[in-house]
């Protein structure tokens, strides 16, 4: 039994971007954020007390 051929429409679905979880990628960039801002904080504080201690 001969198969058809692939259109190169559908072989080119094959190698899509698949998401199996919605959102995922959206949650993963709120987090880096969070992350980012927090450090950025972090860094602030302890610039802020290096200062305080040159003075």
């Amino acid at each position: 039994m001969e198969r058809k051929k692939m259109s190169n429409a559908m072989r080119a679905k094959q190698f899509m971007p698949f998401a199996a979880l919605k959102g995922y990628e959206d949650a993963l960039r709120r987090k880096e954020e969070e992350l980012e801002k927090s450090q950025m904080q972090d860094e602030k504080a302890k610039n802020e007390k290096e200062k305080e201690e040159n003075e």
